[in-house]
Parts: C-alpha cells; sequence; structure tokens
C-alpha cells in the first residue's frame, strides 16, 4: 500500500507545482502586455523638427484679456512621436524681466499643445492674461516683444526645449542664409 501511496503523493506534488509555473508566466505575460513605452521627447523638439510659425499679441479692451497667439509646425517624425509614442507637449510663455510685475509672475501656466490627428502638421496655441491693461501698459509689451521665450515641456511637464526670442525666431527660414561669404582671393587693399 505504502508503495502506491508514494507515486501518488509525488504526482500530486508535481501538479501542483507546474501549475503554479504556468499561472506565474501567464500572470507576467499580461502585465507586459498592458505596459505602454513612453517614447523621451528630449532632444526632438528642434529645428526643422519643430518651427514656430508666427507670433503675435492682442489685447481685447472689451474682455479685459491679453492673447498671446503662437504659430508653429511639426515634421512628420515628431508627429509620429506625438501620435505614437504615447507623449504630450505643452507650451509657457517666459515673459520678458521687464513685465515680470505686469504679467503677474515670470512665466505662463502650461497650455496643452493640440493633439496632432489626420496628418496635419500646423497648429496654433493661445496663451491668455485676464488683466485690466492701460495703453502704456500695452506699449510696454509691444516694446518687450522680442524678449519672450518659449518652454516647450512634456507630458510630465518637465522642459525639454527652450526657445529664446520667439518673435524673432519666427522670422528664421531655414532654406534661406543671411550670412555673407568672406571670399579671401578678393581681399582690397
Amino acid at each position: 500500500m505504502l508503495l502506491k501511496t508514494i507515486p501518488l503523493i509525488v504526482t500530486v506534488f508535481l501538479l501542483i507545482s507546474c501549475q503554479n509555473s504556468e499561472g506565474v508566466v501567464e500572470g507576467d505575460h499580461d502585465t507586459d502586455s498592458e505596459t505602454i513605452k513612453t517614447i523621451s521627447l528630449e532632444n526632438k523638439i528642434l529645428p526643422p523638427k519643430f518651427n514656430i510659425t508666427s507670433f503675435n499679441v492682442d489685447y481685447v479692451d472689451e474682455e479685459v484679456e491679453l492673447f498671446f497667439n503662437m504659430g508653429y509646425e511639426i515634421d512628420t517624425d515628431l508627429y509620429d512621436l506625438l501620435t505614437n509614442g504615447y507623449q504630450e507637449l505643452y507650451f509657457s510663455l517666459e515673459y520678458p524681466n521687464d513685465l515680470h510685475e505686469l504679467l503677474n509672475g515670470s512665466k505662463s501656466e502650461f497650455v496643452p499643445a493640440e493633439t496632432p490627428k489626420n496628418y496635419h502638421t500646423k497648429f496654433q496655441t493661445q496663451f491668455v492674461v485676464e488683466k485690466k491693461l492701460s495703453k502704456e501698459e500695452i506699449d510696454a509689451i509691444f516694446v518687450n516683444i522680442s524678449k519672450f521665450n518659449l518652454l516647450v515641456a512634456d507630458k510630465d511637464k518637465d522642459i525639454i526645449a527652450q526657445f529664446i526670442d520667439i518673435n524673432g525666431f519666427n522670422n528664421f527660414d531655414p532654406e534661406e542664409s543671411n550670412s555673407t561669404v568672406v571670399d579671401e582671393e578678393t581681399n582690397e587693399d
């Protein structure tokens, strides 16, 4: 009788241990399929993949709102990262030092970028400041327009890029150089 009981107990233990190891493998498999890998945008928000195409300011006295409108364009590689890489962009305007007190801080709140879809690569983002401004204060903003910077952040709102003088940046044309070539052979005496 003992000879029949020992193989039966060993068989039961083997079946139980096999069943548990299968469960562990199956559990690990489910975890892997639910894991979403986020692709970093760090060092990818640079020209020519990301270009600021316009930046202007408008004040609507009736609504007591100051609007900063920024147009930008992304290339297809960045489009793919934003649509398939589980990433998001956020923008913040960094104000000129002369305007910190007027605009109640050194930068704006983060504004979410438009989510790319249907293969559109040109977008608009608007920053709004609700504040009653005098003519002199509005003029001060326009005088300092070339001192506004753009901060670009990822979905965790960690800053991954900065554009200095976004008003001047939107006049940048990568196809056209404003450099002067100096030819050593035509040196005038």
